[in-house]
């Protein structure tokens, strides 16, 4: 093929523009003259594009090295390939080409006291820039916080209506609690936030007084069905005498200047500070347009990394069913942002936002350091993948598909296919990615979090050190019927997920109806709430036609499996194990079938089988169990005070046993069974627990173990 000319410059063959970082001598776009930035690539091919004499596929070959972005790198619906050739953004196979939203800090100075300080960077007018993230050497360093570790519990607290849709909120420490506010200059408070924990959700409030112990806030009316309470966990940040430990950091709002407390080892001259740019929280923005029929297609993203990005500066909410309201918010503005409580961090926004994308790739990518979620197929998203990817590092989740609400629901006997509009999502791919290290701004963030959106896949994938919970599905409370059908949640290994932080949550959650939904060989363990729900699989209210078979679920702190409320459900081929309060629980009895467990392998070493919660129901509830293997590995089980045959007697898993399955080690979390075990002869079928977890060549499996190297797992 002839080579293409355009705007009087000359292109390879094969169709590159070639992109290098700091080139200042001649650009044209040539592997010999490399533009200098990605939008200047952008522009050239936008104008060859208009000139090719074909549709064939084109490169955007991006060398090592960094590229600063002072906004989102935008893709617009022509900037789409065709299908089977498209446009693609390709990096070093190392991941080298960095897209990266921080400015450094630069010209700290040694204080007497040891601790670093540089004055605070300004903007437009010499106005100091606000920032609440920092990064050291690639590190998200902690603010300075109190207590450094854990939490705080209130004495009481106390909410007062002040019309409208604020309140005032004051929160009484307990005695001695606060002693770091006490001991900070009162104007300082202002630039300092407290933090709230209340079971599911998180507030984040700035401090606008501390008197006789009680500190006093404002916002937005706290929902009475999760409110704060002294049941409530909390901490406080940014505050002058909490900055007390080695790598952590203060903006000092009243000085304008950011202080630091080296950790050992660190020089001013050898270690890199970096700060998101103010009001930079998207870095990459591909930017259909569903609502006019107007889609980006057929592009594709390898090897390029996005790092750094900000969090999106809010003063709370504008209604419970509204957006985020950053109305006055200057982005160099002195006021610290504000958060509202949302359950699974529902309303932040992505570093990665796509809205009208089909058959949109992301390969080999990294997305990491960032103030909310990392990636977010949110409105008209079909067809699109995310491979081989690793989000890291978030302040919210991971991964985010679809939007709240029901805006078709399905109900039992309706078909969800054609019923994805222009505007629906769906038929997205997340597969063989590390998705990690996330919730550390919005403590309720999600590994990978689905709405009203169907037929999606999450495979292969690890999703670990999460706040909340591992993956949800579903976004719809009760039976009213749900777009989030046919899910698939396969392979993935979901591990250290709670962390004792946030309640009511699970390895995995589903809501709403979601007919053809399967969960299926996942690894799930270390599963830790707060106060109640350290499930390992939890369908919750009006979860209904979910089949989850062939998963391994252990280490829990609540049962392995629990169901609050829902109907024809499918427990079926698991091996549900050492869970420390109970094993399988049902929360709210029904007139229907609540859900059949079949063929589960139930083994435990100490505590009852079953739960009690409020007024429920094991006994009462409709359950068909068939054919499960139960085995307490000291002593002898009791079920709801009967034994096996007494609970037998009552109709209840009649074909059941109660047989040690004979696992390679239970002791050391080795299920695998063993030759001649009584529960293959009796109908088990073994799988392949191994198969869960990323796949390819080794440095990649090596980073998602890594990822949690206090679990020392068989691959």
């Amino acid at each position: 093929m002839a080579a293409v000319f355009a705007c009087g410059t000359s292109y390879a063959a094969e169709r590159t523009v070639f992109v290098a970082p700091g080139i200042a001598a001649e650009r044209n776009g040539t592997a010999a003259h490399p533009f200098a930035t990605p939008c200047e690539a952008q522009a050239a091919l936008r104008a060859l594009r208009k000139n090719a004499p074909d549709g064939g596929p084109w490169t955007i070959s991006l060398a090592a090295g960094e590229y600063p972005l002072s906004e989102p790198l935008t893709i617009l619906p022509e900037d789409s390939g065709s299908p089977g050739a498209p446009v693609t953004w390709r990096g070093p196979a190392d991941g080298s080409a960095r897209f990266v939203g921080a400015r450094e800090l630069k010209g700290w100075r040694v204080r007497p006291d040891g601790r670093w300080e540089v004055d605070a960077p300004t903007g437009s007018g010499g106005r100091p820039l606000w920032f609440e993230h920092l990064f050291v050497d690639g590190r998200r360093a902690q603010r300075a916080r109190h207590p450094n570790a854990g939490f705080l519990v209130p004495k009481a607290t106390k909410e007062t209506p002040l019309g409208g849709d604020v309140a005032r909120m004051e929160l009484t420490a307990r005695d001695g609690d606060l002693a770091p506010l006490a001991a900070s200059p009162i104007e300082s408070l202002p630039f300092a936030h407290i933090v709230v924990h209340h079971k599911w959700d998180t507030t984040r409030r700035i401090v606008l007084g501390f008197e006789n112990g009680v500190v006093r806030t404002q916002g937005r009316t706290l929902p009475k069905w999760n409110s704060w309470t002294t049941a409530s966990t909390y901490y406080v940040e940014n505050v002058p005498a909490a900055l007390d430990a080695p790598g952590e950091w203060l903006y000092d709002g009243c000085a304008k200047k950011i202080l630091y407390i080296p950790r050992p080892g660190e020089t001013p001259d050898k270690t890199r500070f970096q700060y998101p740019v103010p009001g930079l929280g998207q870095l990459l923005r591909v930017a259909g347009e569903p609502a006019k029929d107007r889609f980006v297609h057929d592009v594709v993203f390898e090897n390029i990394a996005f790092e750094f990005a900000d969090s999106p500066r809010r003063a709370g909410f504008k209604g419970r069913k509204g957006t985020p309201d950053s109305s006055g918010y200057d982005v160099a503005s002195m006021r610290p942002s504000e958060w509202a409580p949302c359950q699974a961090a529902a309303h932040t926004e992505a570093a990665v936002l796509m809205d009208g994308a089909r058959r949109v790739v992301m390969r080999g990518c990294e997305v990491a350091h960032v103030g909310e979620y990392g990636i977010w197929l949110r409105e008209g998203c079909t067809s699109n993948r995310v491979e081989r990817c690793a989000v890291m590092d978030t302040g919210a989740g991971g991964v985010r598909i679809g939007l709240p609400g029901a805006t078709q629901p399905v109900g039992p006997g309706d078909h969800v296919t054609g019923l994805a509009n222009a505007r629906g999502t769906g038929w997205n791919v997340v597969d063989n990615c590390i998705l990690s290290h996330g919730g550390r701004v919005h403590a309720a963030g999600v590994g990978v979090w689905i709405g009203s959106s169907p037929f999606n896949s999450i495979t292969h994938c690890e999703i670990s050190d999460y706040y909340y919970t591992g993956v949800s599905i579903g976004w719809v409370w009760g039976y009213a019927g749900s777009m989030a059908q046919g899910n698939t949640l396969a392979f993935c290994r979901i591990r250290k997920i709670g962390q004792g932080v946030l309640s009511d949550m699970g390895g995995l959650y589903t809501l709403g109806t979601s007919f053809g939904t399967c969960v299926s060989n996942n690894v799930i363990h270390a599963v830790d709430s707060y106060s109640y729900g350290g499930w390992g699989l939890y369908p919750d209210e009006g979860s209904e036609g979910v089949v989850m078979e062939n998963n391994l679920v252990y280490d829990t702190k609540d049962s392995s499996f629990h169901q609050h409320y829902g109907r024809n459900n499918v427990l079926r081929n698991n091996i549900l194990a050492f869970s420390r309060q109970c094993q399988v629980a049902l929360s709210r009895a029904e007139p229907h079938l609540s859900f059949t467990a079949e063929r589960n392998v139930i083994y435990w070493d100490n505590g009852p089988v079953f739960a009690k919660y409020g007024a429920t129901l094991n006994e009462t509830g409709k359950i068909n169990w068939v054919d499960n293997f139960w085995w307490m590995a000291k002593g002898a089980p009791s079920f709801n005070g009967k034994t096996f045959a007494e609970w037998q007697a009552k109709g209840r898993d009649l074909h059941g046993l109660v047989a040690d399955p004979l696992f390679e080690d239970a002791d050391r979390r080795d299920f695998r069974l063993k030759p001649g075990s009584p529960v293959v002869k009796a109908g088990f079928r073994p799988f392949d627990i191994s198969a869960a977890g990323v796949y390819g060549d080794a440095a990649w499996i090596r980073r998602a173990d890594a990822t949690c190297p206090e679990f020392k797992e068989a691959r």
